[in-house]
């Protein structure tokens, strides 16, 4: 029999170059010093600014940022005139805790950039093992039988991924804290098909409090 995988979900990893140990330094004094809130207990917290990269201390990072995902966006051979990153936030996460299922519905690709190493993330496969309350047989040597992929990050460190789909973190074991900054990024300009046409124009720059 042949077997033939077709329609993959394809995230990509990469390392920031413009992510310097400073830049980390700084970054982390920067959430540690800023409002923060959280759902519920056994979650971490994240920042209540939800515009943290147009701070001038991100700035050539989010330009990273930007070009890498129009690099994955080629990758996955979409037609995007730009991108843009929406929204993003840091994330403090302690022992014990950890950051639930979840995905982002409303965005266009979603990410994660990586302070300090800690907890795994975790890439969720929610579909054909449910159709039938399947419990696969897991095998190492098999991604077939894999009902979830765990990125183990590194200091500097990126994540991109489609956003719609589920992504977790890890419950912390570490007594030092998990630190992350999350953001979701759309599409700029004119996207679909003749009778589908949608133009997202170009985003309104949120204001900093640099």
């Amino acid at each position: 029999m042949n077997l033939i995988d077709l329609f993959p979900k394809t995230i990509a990893a990469a390392n920031l170059e413009t992510l310097t140990p400073e830049l980390i330094r700084r970054a982390i004094e920067y959430i540690d010093a800023a409002e923060k809130t959280g759902l519920v207990e056994s979650d971490g917290v994240y920042t209540t600014n939800q515009q943290l990269l147009e701070h001038d201390l991100f700035r050539e990072v989010k330009q990273e940022i930007v070009s890498l995902c129009k690099r994955y966006s080629e990758c996955l051979c979409h037609v995007v005139e730009g991108i843009r990153i929406c929204n993003s936030w840091g994330n403090v996460i302690e022992h014990g805790q950890s950051i639930r299922l979840h995905r982002h519905n409303n965005s266009y690709i979603s990410g994660s950039f990586y302070l300090t190493g800690g907890s795994s993330f975790v890439i969720s496969n929610l579909g054909f093992h449910d159709i039938f309350g399947f419990v696969p047989r897991v095998s190492k040597s098999n991604y077939r039988s894999w009902e979830s992929f765990a990125i183990n990050p590194e200091p500097g460190g990126i994540v991109l991924f489609p956003s719609g789909l589920y992504h977790s973190v890890a419950p912390s074991t570490s007594k030092e804290k998990r630190y992350s900054i999350a953001f979701n990024a759309v599409p700029l300009g004119t996207i679909g098909r003749p009778t589908s046409l949608l133009d997202l124009g170009t985003l309104p720059r949120a204001s900093t409090d640099a």
